[in-house]
């Protein structure tokens, strides 16, 4: 393989339901200049052999894009051509990390990541962002406490996070609630509703 700078450069983006979408739909999905070939997932049930749907996907995807199971992850790299493949979730050890990038290069594609800068939203308000490596570390809880704090000094807070999409990807692309009675006719997961519950009440 070798590089041809006239040609649409082929994306695999490794993940599926949740900064991998996000990656997709803030960089990639408007930019000529890259062709994405679809998603895979590992860690959230039910999510792999669907598609990222048309009506999300944009203009130069108009059938959408297929989510594949990451256990296939060197048949999808030979059979699409791919050139680079982009990690896009977290969850996983330095090794596990390093052992993926070993994969896609024994293929011969590139192995990357995008930053903050490309990826960032901008907002014109204050934004306190929480974060960790990995899930069950205690992000609900600390955010939870932040808004709890900005309560007792008087300010207003809006709590933000990306979708979880476990259910149809096109209802869920923007939820917005604030009543029991909007969280019970989006019929959530139980994860999702514990999610939101919390602030509501």
């Amino acid at each position: 393989m070798y590089y041809d700078s006239q040609k649409r450069e082929r994306i695999l983006i490794l993940g599926a339901a949740g900064r991998d979408f996000h990656n997709f739909n803030v960089f990639f999905r408007n930019s000529p200049q890259f062709e994405v070939v679809g998603f895979t997932a590992a860690q959230i049930p039910d999510i792999a052999c669907r598609l990222y749907p048309p009506e999300l996907s944009g203009k130069l995807y108009p059938e959408g894009l297929p989510i594949w199971p990451e256990n296939a992850l060197e048949d999808i790299l030979r059979k699409f051509n791919v050139d680079r493949c982009i990690l896009a979730y977290s969850d996983l050890s330095h090794q596990a990390v390093m052992d993926m990038a070993s994969r896609v290069l024994a293929i011969g594609a590139d192995f990357g990541f995008l930053g903050g800068w490309r990826t960032i939203l901008k907002s014109e308000k204050i934004v306190i962002v929480v974060c960790a490596v990995r899930t069950g570390a205690g992000k609900s809880q600390t955010v939870k406490y932040i808004v709890d704090l900005l309560h007792s000094a008087g300010l207003k807070v809006a709590v933000v996070r990306h979708p979880m999409p476990y259910g149809n990807l096109v209802e869920e692309a923007i939820q917005r609630f604030s009543s029991l009675a909007e969280l019970d006719a989006a019929k959530l997961t139980i994860e999702g509703r514990e999610e939101y519950e919390q602030h509501i009440n």
